[in-house]
C-alpha cells in the first residue's frame, strides 16, 4: 500500500474495529497506545514496517485478540508482562525487532497460543524477502 508516517493516535477512537491490519508498509514511530482502547479487535497486523520504541502495554486490555504480529521491525525494550492477559491469543510474532530474546514466563498463561516467534527469523515470506 507504500503507507508512511506515524500510525494516527484517533485509530484509537474506531470502538467497532475488528482488524487492524497495515503490514508491509513503511510506517515509522511508535505503536500509539490508544490502540489499547480497541475492545473489539481480534487481529492486529503491524509487521513488516519501520516501528521503533517500546510495545504499549495497553495492548494487554485487548481481550479478544486473537493475532498480534509485530515483527519485522524495530522495536526495542522488553515485552510488556501484559500480554500474558491476552487469553484468546492464538498467535504472537515478536520476531526481528531489537527485542531482547528469550521465553517470557508469562508465556504460560496463554494457553491457545500455536504460534509464537521471537529473535531473528533473517527475513519473513510476509515481507516479500
Amino acid at each position: 500500500n507504500w503507507l508512511s508516517g506515524n500510525i494516527p493516535t484517533q485509530l484509537g477512537s474506531l470502538s467497532n474495529l475488528i482488524h487492524l491490519d497495515v503490514s508491509v508498509n513503511w510506517l515509522d514511530g511508535s505503536i500509539p497506545s490508544q490502540l489499547g482502547n480497541l475492545s473489539n479487535l481480534t487481529s492486529i497486523q503491524l509487521n513488516c514496517n519501520l516501528l521503533s520504541g517500546s510495545i504499549p502495554s495497553s495492548l494487554g486490555n485487548l481481550s479478544k485478540l486473537t493475532r498480534l504480529s509485530l515483527a519485522n521491525n524495530e522495536l526495542s525494550g522488553s515485552v510488556p508482562s501484559q500480554l500474558g492477559n491476552l487469553s484468546n491469543l492464538e498467535i504472537l510474532a515478536l520476531g526481528d525487532n531489537e527485542l531482547p530474546w528469550g521465553i517470557p514466563s508469562w508465556l504460560s498463561r496463554l494457553t491457545k497460543l500455536r504460534g509464537f516467534s521471537v529473535g531473528e527469523l533473517g527475513g519473513s515470506p510476509d515481507c516479500g524477502d
